[in-house]
């Protein structure tokens, strides 16, 4: 065993051993999902800004929610169930050395996204103090807010789960406040309902959007699922992320569309302070901003990479922590968030994540029943069952590439095309033994016959 516990390792965590029941998994959630991202949706969604009016707005934030919560909640069993993690759980589809790939594509942008909350946490302790007492300075505050975040999460599970929890109420209060300053200044305008508005693929975007903003946290669900206390079969897996995702990620997105009404500033920062009845109390406002940075971060941007770092270098969950900071302010934030290429990374790792979860879901649902071998899952050479060809499911790894590439098309709505057609892909070459026939003598393989362990 590691240094760490078994919370913060990578062995399955037994059922009596996991420390969050719906009380705090929810809450956790709930200031997870209250993400920036969000709000520059929906913001961007609705007329005038956008190409939509009121109801279409509504429908489509609302049908983004769901969705969002559905893929948490199918790829998010098998770490329920057994206690995997995502670095374990992504063997069985892609292969020992295969899971690689989906593990550093989850990575990847989870360490961008940290610097870039970083960024966004220092621009507002910059406005507020700005404000309060006159000076500041983002680059100091954005390394403050850095090795807060790396402190805070390396006390483990526990520290999120407790920040997060607490974090939730303080959003949400601060974040109800400053719509009702918006609402209650502001009159609906008639156009927002008598605009024609599109069904076409102006909707369709706003939905793929939306979703895509957080489908990096369904691919790696079982991270968070891993540590619920299991009660009812699947029922607080099923209660716990319905309603621990789509009700923040509606408010969020919701509050997305007030401010796209009303204010007509994507920057949330600035928009508070425009809106706020004087500059001490938009300061003050500007909290949920901060408090919002970090349980995000905690959970979507550092936990997986952590994780994936300990399975690939065999690091401790402090060693793994430390390397995440490092690596995110390395990605120069402050450059990127704000160059040309911003939308280009965002689309490009797009590509590939609905095409990843598409297989995953294919391979626990469909194609091993959810009756995965999980001792096998922790061979790492060539006795493992999930060897398969060279290390590499030729399946999986094919699914992956056939889905991002009938994507590239069109880009905005990638895994709208990329996750069902990965999703066949990958079931149809499982049913028909593509990986025997690339399987070289590995008996355990082709005993498997594809189908499910016994």
């Amino acid at each position: 065993m590691s240094e760490e516990t078994n919370s913060e390792g990578l062995e399955p965590i037994p059922a009596d051993e996991r420390e969050m029941g719906l009380t705090h998994y929810i809450p956790v959630w709930w200031s997870s999902m209250i993400v920036v991202q969000s709000f520059a949706v929906a913001f961007f969604a609705i007329h005038p800004q956008g190409a939509l009016n009121l109801v279409q707005a509504i429908i489509a934030v609302g049908v983004s929610a769901f969705v969002i919560a559905l893929f948490f909640v199918f790829n998010g069993l098998p770490g329920y169930e057994t206690g995997i993690p995502f670095s374990a759980q992504t063997r069985s589809s892609f292969g020992v050395r295969g899971a690689n790939i989906p593990n550093f594509m989850r990575a990847i942008p989870a360490i961008a996204w940290l610097g870039i909350g970083n960024w966004i946490g220092a621009n507002a302790m910059n406005v507020i103090t700005m404000t309060l007492w006159g000076f500041g300075n983002e680059f100091v505050y954005f390394g403050l807010f850095t090795l807060f975040n790396i402190l805070l999460s390396i006390k483990g599970v526990t520290s999120i789960k407790w920040f997060d929890s607490i974090a939730a109420g303080v959003i949400i209060v601060l974040m109800s406040y400053t719509v009702y300053v918006v609402w209650t200044a502001n009159t609906l305008p008639d156009t927002l309902v008598t605009y024609d508005g599109t069904w076409g693929m102006g909707f369709w975007t706003v939905i793929a959007a939306s979703v895509g903003t957080v489908i990096t946290g369904g691919l790696n669900a079982s991270d968070m699922s891993r540590h619920l206390k299991p009660s009812d079969g699947s029922g607080n897996h099923i209660v716990g992320h319905l309603l621990g995702l789509a009700p923040p990620l509606l408010f969020m997105m919701v509050v997305g569309l007030v401010f796209g009404i009303f204010t007509g500033n994507p920057n949330p920062i600035e928009a508070i302070m425009n809106v706020a009845p004087s500059p001490l109390l938009g300061a003050l406002m500007l909290i949920f901003v901060l408090t919002a940075q970090i349980s995000t971060n905690l959970t979507m941007n550092i936990l997986p990479p952590t994780h994936i770092f300990q399975d690939s270098f065999g690091v401790s969950w402090k060693t793994g922590v430390i390397l995440t900071g490092i690596l995110s302010v390395l990605t120069f934030p402050w450059v990127l968030f704000t160059s040309q290429w911003f939308f280009t990374f965002i689309n490009f790792y797009a590509l590939f994540l609905g095409p990843a979860l598409g297989v995953m879901i294919a391979d626990y649902w469909l194609v091993r029943k959810r009756d995965t071998d999980i001792p096998e899952l922790y061979k790492r050479d060539e006795s493992s069952k999930f060897w398969y060809w060279k290390g590499f499911s030729v399946a999986g790894v094919g699914s992956l590439v056939v889905g991002a590439l009938v994507s590239v098309p069109l880009m905005e709505i990638s895994w709208m095309i990329g996750l069902p057609t990965a999703f066949v892909t990958y079931t149809a070459l499982r049913t028909y033994g593509v990986e025997e026939m690339f399987s070289t003598g590995d008996a355990s393989v082709v005993a498997d016959g594809g189908q499910s362990e016994q």
